[in-house]
């Protein structure tokens, strides 16, 4: 290799004048679809095609295919999840409510049961000093 020869950072090979040697098409030929649309050659038709063009459009459309089940499968778990997901949301939700409701219900009820008995502590004791006064004023 020359001293001028250097990489890019895509990963072009450019010598020293000016020829680029790039890396692209991959060695398959197909470039990134497997990534970036897995389903796009799965109803490829390969007619009208000779030889070995046949045979490498046939075996396209099946890698496309099989891929495409993947991806098929892939998106409905990700939908059951996300459904799974948004109903333990919702559950959560409720009982966080329900919880809520049930503890302002218990302290409501608490602060009635210490306010009637207060009450009937305090009407105990009125009564029971109205007795010893009556008891006292009666003995005299």
């Amino acid at each position: 290799m020359n001293r001028s020869s250097y990489v890019t950072s895509s990963g072009d090979l450019v010598l020293e004048n000016d020829q680029v040697l790039s890396q692209l098409p991959t060695a398959s030929g197909l470039g990134n679809w497997e990534d970036t649309d897995p389903c796009r050659y799965a109803n490829q038709s390969c007619r009208g095609k000779l030889f070995g063009a046949l045979k490498s459009c046939r075996r396209q459309r099946e890698r496309s295919q099989a891929l495409c089940q993947g991806h098929q499968k892939q998106l409905e778990q990700q939908r059951e999840w996300e459904q799974q997901r948004e109903e333990m949301l919702s559950a959560l939700q409720t009982t966080v409510t329900t919880t809520a409701q049930k503890q302002q219900t218990a302290t409501s009820a608490m602060k009635t049961g210490l306010t009637i008995g207060g009450v009937t502590l305090a009407g105990a004791v009125l009564v029971f000093a109205l007795k010893s006064r009556k008891k006292s004023k009666s003995s005299k």
